[in-house]
């Protein structure tokens, strides 16, 4: 399966939903997404949501933790949307969640 990519964007800020499996095969589509809105014109707040996502491995990982890192460096928030299936076991299991801004649910 691959993954799905939606944008909202609002004031300030875009969200970003990811559907289905994060992983080695469909993670350069979502960074090279995630570069595109840095480079245009950057929000200042960029919002992750992975609660809808199947699976998720260590690339899909390594691409939150580089968004992150991107996003300190030029001021940006990152928050990551971690519902309450997959995405939020493997964040909780890897120790993530105290070096991200994770919730579980999308702010408003």
């Amino acid at each position: 399966m691959g993954v799905g990519i939606e944008t909202e964007e609002g004031q300030g800020f875009v969200r970003i939903v990811l559907t289905g499996d994060l992983d080695v095969s469909t993670a350069p589509s979502v960074e090279e997404r995630l570069l595109a809105i840095e480079e245009g014109g950057p929000p200042e707040r960029v919002i992750l949501d992975l609660s809808e996502l199947r699976f998720i491995d260590s690339t899909g990982l390594s691409l939150l933790i580089n968004a992150d890192s991107r996003g300190r460096s030029a001021g940006r928030r990152v928050t990551i949307v971690s519902g309450t299936g997959a995405p939020r076991r493997i964040l909780d299991t890897t120790g993530l969640r105290s070096r991200l801004d994770i919730v579980e649910e999308a702010p408003e």
